[in-house]
Parts: structure tokens; C-alpha cells; sequence
């Protein structure tokens, strides 16, 4: 299809929504249907070259109304299918390589030979969809990288039973973690109110609101990133949640991060990480006995009701116990359970709620 002036709304409309069916994570062959449409084509292709990820060379097709298969009849490769279509059909193709040169983008068009050749308003169109659809996957990896290591801290905090919670500039909540979600449920200490976090007492919640404005004031000004510690007592009478207020610096100045300007962290003394008893017997070198002695003293039992909830005797208990401790170099029951909880151990499994 060829494009001329009066058409630049019409194209720029079409470039959108491109665009949107990139950002939106669809499967490349959706855009490449839009372009296959848009030059009213046989097929279009776009071929990847990774340089520096993987240097694998990746292959999208829009959905073709043939068989492509060798002489054997077995399905050609992806490589054999554009090459195939090369020679079938009238080609055009415009390559797109980033100013980093991490990665080189082909972008191929295909129409019946008897429609003639593209002309060169066409080719200069099919430069600049190279170019939006290399930026868009480029940004969609970023992304997609962007939102693993976002869920990997996640899940460490959640592991470690550390709430975060994220407020705007007006100290509204724009997102918790899974602990933090956990923790305003009960309503004991902390609470939301009008999408805001608020102190369950009256009194710590004037110093809590505090603690937040100021917060948010040194957002805003990028002064520094001093936080306020605050202990906030829990109406079921247990001990009080510890809470860490912070401000998040250069969130002002960064797009994607424009809407945090302070963080909340959140910890219930009362949860404690479960520990996985295989990976205590791997990181220690126990014994599946020993590890399940370890295991249960770490979460706070005492030696006999450890012996008592293994069906085992309280010398043999303290046995596996006198073993643990020549293994691990430590004398004491206290630094046992100070060696545990301080190792990778619990990283190994989500937090629990203790008895």
C-alpha cells in the first residue's frame, strides 16, 4: 500500500496501534498482521538476530494459507520457509540494528509477484515499522526483565515476613507486597482507610502521619532519605508491629517510578520464617534427624517438646542436639538458632505464623 500525505492520520493512527499490540504483550504475529494488512500482503516476518543474550536468531510469521514442507514432506525450517518465500512471493525488507548493536532486526514483507514491486514510498514505511518494532521489543524485554527481579525482591521480603507498602506524593497507596497484604487484613496495628495507611490507635497514628508527610516532603525536594522508625501497638495484645517509613529518593525526576515517593516496611515480630528442614540438613550437613531437631528448635520449641513432636526420646533428642553442635561449631542453643535464621535457610520457603 502506498502512503501519501493526506494519509498521516490514517498512518499515525495505524503506527499506534502497533504500538498498543507490543506494549499490551501480544504475540509479535499480532502486529504483523496489522502491517500484513495495512500493505494488503501475502505474509510478513520479522527476524531477530540476538547478539548478546543468547545470540539466537528468532523468527515471527504472520499465519500463512499453505503447506511449506521439503521434497520428504517434512516441515521447512524457519530459515527454508523465508527463503521459500522469497522466491515465491515479491519481497521487501528493512533492517533496524540498535546504537548498542546487541541485536539486528529484519522486517519482511511478501506479496504475489503479479502485484508488482513495492515502491518506495512503501520502503521507506517499512523503515520506520523496523524501527517501532525493535524499540517495542526492546522495551517489552526490559519490561518482562524489569518485573522478574521486581517479584524475586518481592519474594525475599515476603520470606523474611518484611511487608513493604508504596505511597504516591498525596500518601495514597499505589501498591503492597503479599506480607504487607497479610498483615492489614487483621487490621491489628496498622489499617487502610481511604486507600491510605493508618495507625489502629489514635495517638501513634498523629506521630505515624507525621512520619509520612515528611517523608513525602523529602521525596519531593530529593533532599535525603532519613527514616523514621516507629513501634505500633497491636490491639490483639501481642508485641508491637515494627514499621520503617523512607523516602524513595528521585522518584520525582524518574517516569516509571513518578508515582512512589515513600516507603513503608512492615514487621510482625510474632511471624516467623519457616524453615525447611532439607535445606537445613543441606547447608549444615545434618542428618534428616538432626535437621528435623534443628528445624524445630529454630522455630522456638523447647528440646523436649522438639523430642516430643518427633515421637523420639528426650536423650536421643538431645543426642542429635550435642551432634548438631559439634557439626556446626556452636555450644549453645541460642546460637543455633541464631546460626539458622541468619543463613540462607529461609529464603527456601514463604513465612509462617507462629504458635
Amino acid at each position: 500500500m502506498t502512503f501519501h500525505a493526506r494519509s498521516i492520520v490514517e498512518f499515525g493512527h495505524f503506527l499506534n496501534r502497533v504500538s498498543d499490540s507490543l506494549m499490551n504483550g501480544k504475540p509479535l504475529r499480532t502486529p504483523l498482521e496489522l502491517i500484513r494488512e495495512q500493505f494488503d500482503a501475502y505474509a510478513a516476518v520479522l527476524v531477530i538476530e540476538d547478539r548478546l543474550r543468547t545470540g539466537e536468531t528468532y523468527y515471527a510469521f504472520t499465519e500463512i494459507n499453505e503447506q511449506m514442507n521439503d521434497t520428504s514432506g517434512a516441515a521447512l525450517t524457519r530459515p527454508a520457509q523465508l527463503a521459500y518465500l522469497s522466491e515465491r512471493c515479491q519481497p521487501m525488507s528493512a533492517t533496524y540494528v540498535p546504537t548498542d548493536d546487541t541485536a539486528r532486526y529484519t522486517l519482511w514483507v511478501f506479496r504475489d509477484r503479479a502485484d508488482g514491486k513495492f515502491d518506495d514510498d512503501a520502503a521507506s514505511v517499512c523503515e520506520i515499522l523496523v524501527s517501532q518494532l525493535a524499540r517495542g521489543v526492546e522495551t517489552s524485554w526490559r519490561m518482562g526483565a524489569t518485573e522478574v527481579e521486581r517479584r524475586l525482591y518481592s519474594d525475599v521480603m515476603d520470606k523474611l515476613y518484611v511487608g513493604v507498602v508504596i505511597l504516591d506524593h498525596s500518601g495514597k497507596i499505589v501498591r503492597s507486597s503479599d506480607a504487607a497484604a497479610r498483615l492489614l487484613e487483621t487490621r491489628d496495628g496498622l489499617q487502610i482507610q481511604g486507600n491510605k495507611l493508618r495507625a489502629t490507635s489514635a495517638k501513634e497514628d498523629r506521630d505515624f502521619q507525621i512520619a509520612i508527610k515528611a517523608a513525602m516532603q523529602m521525596a519531593a525536594d530529593d533532599a535525603g532519605t532519613t527514616s523514621r522508625g516507629l513501634s505500633l501497638t497491636k490491639q490483639s495484645g501481642s508485641r508491637n508491629l515494627g514499621v520503617i517509613v523512607r523516602p524513595i529518593r528521585g522518584s520525582k525526576d524518574n517516569a516509571a517510578a513518578a508515582n512512589s515517593a515513600v516507603a513503608v516496611y512492615i514487621r510482625d515480630p510474632e511471624a516467623n520464617p519457616e524453615v525447611e528442614g532439607e535445606l537445613v540438613r543441606q547447608l549444615f550437613d545434618l542428618t534428616p534427624a538432626e535437621a528435623a531437631v534443628a528445624r524445630r528448635l529454630t522455630a522456638g520449641l523447647s528440646l523436649e517438646d522438639a523430642a516430643t513432636s518427633l515421637d523420639i526420646s528426650r536423650n536421643t533428642a538431645r543426642a542429635h542436639l550435642r551432634s548438631i553442635f559439634s557439626k556446626s561449631g556452636i555450644t549453645r542453643q541460642t546460637e543455633l538458632v541464631r546460626l539458622v535464621l541468619n543463613s540462607a535457610v529461609i529464603l527456601g520457603h514463604g513465612p509462617r505464623q507462629a504458635a
